[in-house]
């Protein structure tokens, strides 16, 4: 399933993003800097840091899309966005996902063609 996702992302610009507490983000870039040699942090764009007070207990990865995926790719969860990233159309909450492209080289923020 995950090499649809891939061949439709071939032709489709990104973006991703990581929302969450201050806890679960700082457990997050830790991580992910260790594994991926990067230097990201919680002002980077693509890093949504609510409240402590937030209604949110874990981390939400989030991939957008311009463009409608086809059916199979659509099944992973990809909904219609009209409220969040205005210029993209679709979106998927789905950290599972989310963390097999980052394995692929897709990285927090914009992922061009």
């Amino acid at each position: 399933m995950y090499e649809e996702l891939m061949a439709f992302l071939q032709t489709e610009e990104c973006f991703i993003e990581a929302e969450g507490r201050p806890s679960a983000l700082n457990g997050f870039i830790n991580k992910y800097n260790k594994d991926y040699g990067l230097h990201l942090s919680i002002n980077d764009n693509g890093i949504i840091c609510l409240g402590n007070d937030a209604n949110k207990w874990g981390l939400e990865l989030r991939l957008y899309v311009r463009n409608c995926p086809p059916a199979s790719v659509k099944s992973l969860g990809f909904t219609h966005n009209i409220h969040y990233r205005d210029n993209f159309s679709y979106r998927l909450n789905n950290n599972q996902v989310i963390s097999f492209l980052f394995s692929r080289d897709y990285k927090i923020g914009f992922n061009r063609v």
